[in-house]
């Protein structure tokens, strides 16, 4: 049976604010009944996205349902990310009470600039149709999720549906202790030279995904094996064609599902594990690669990650096309030796 981990959605906040002159709460028009409600598709960080208001005086609610996401399934394709649907049943009084109450006139005082995520709740009736459920707001515009959260708890969850999952880690790279995507583009640092400009300023160097952009770190990185310094390395091969990223398929209850696609993102390929003088060949050839002779911000079609799989050891990232760079260190770019790609290529 897959497991269900559960997990938390997150309040952001920000730092406090200062409001203006206080305002008589505005009555928000009735909600928009819809002939069937889906958590499929939703923007769990999206804010309320129209649509909630007093129940219209046609529809009789006769259970809710919350959308619930960030949550894992566990089976043997791997670990799912999934957004589950909650049928939630009994004496929806309270409910109803409470996403009727009006919202609170507008505060005079301070107001905290934060961004409060209010779970999607909807009710239905009998025929299956939905509305999405009104948060009454405080003097400061936020939901008031106590409120709705107390009245929700009153009910119990008699069914518990997947709407939609995405494959985060497939079996293979798990087994394989591999990471299920690697960035396709490496992560870039000033020089002490290059930062000689900024020293005594408060101008900071901008995060930049090219071959001269700066990245600051503040703190030692982990360092790659030098050689004889580790006996053995795992590979881990990625690759930036589209086949290669994870096709989900639908699981019973699922109605849609939909996988990540983000730019500069490999996937994991498959793995190996390279012996005591294949461990040292590669080391060798990594302590004696030179610099790139021209800057290239190429994206490679294929990549390998070599992790020594020890504790403070930083892996080692050899591209073996495009650019053909090597990353070592986790921030320092070489040119990948001509010998170094053809063995780990085969």
């Amino acid at each position: 049976m897959p497991r269900i981990h559960p997990s938390l959605i997150v309040l952001a906040a920000a730092a406090v604010a200062l409001t203006g002159c206080a305002s008589a709460p505005q009555v928000p028009a009735p909600s928009e009944i819809v002939a069937e409600i889906s958590c499929a598709g939703m923007d769990p960080l999206g804010g309320d996205p129209g649509g909630a208001g007093p129940m219209p005086d046609d529809f009789e609610p006769v259970a809710a349902v919350r959308c619930v996401p960030f949550q894992t399934v566990e089976d043997d394709e791997g670990i799912w990310s999934v957004v589950l649907r909650e049928r939630l049943e009994g004496d929806l009084t309270a409910l109803l009470r409470a996403q009727a109450e009006p919202d609170d006139a507008r505060s005079l005082g301070p107001c905290a600039a934060i961004a409060m995520i209010a779970p999607q709740i909807w009710l239905t009736d009998a025929a299956g149709r939905g509305i999405r459920l009104r948060y009454p707001a405080d003097g400061c515009s936020q939901p008031k999720l106590d409120l709705i959260g107390d009245a929700l708890a009153e009910l119990a969850v008699v069914q518990t549906d997947e709407e939609q999952r995405t494959l985060a880690q497939p079996r293979a790279a798990l087994d394989a202790g591999c990471a299920p995507t690697w960035s396709a583009r490496p992560l870039q640092i000033a020089s002490p030279e290059d930062l000689e400009e900024w020293e005594g300023t408060l101008d900071a160097p901008s995060p930049a995904p090219t071959s001269t952009g700066i990245q600051t770190v503040p703190w030692a990185s982990p360092r790659t094996p030098a050689p004889g310094e580790v006996e053995a390395l795992r590979l881990c091969a990625y690759s930036t064609d589209d086949a290669a990223n994870p096709s989900a398929t639908p699981a019973p209850g699922a109605t849609t599902w939909a996988t990540i696609d983000v730019e500069g993102t490999a996937w994991f390929t498959g793995s190996r594990r390279l012996d005591a003088a294949e461990t040292r060949a590669v080391l060798e050839a990594a302590a004696s690669a030179q610099p790139l002779p021209e800057p290239c911000d190429d994206v490679p079609g294929s990549l390998v990650v070599l992790d020594a799989n020890d504790e403070g050891k930083a892996p080692m990232t050899v591209e073996l096309d495009g650019c053909r760079r090597l990353i070592v260190d986790m921030v320092s770019t070489y040119a990948a030796p001509p010998a170094l790609v053809e063995m780990l290529a085969g």
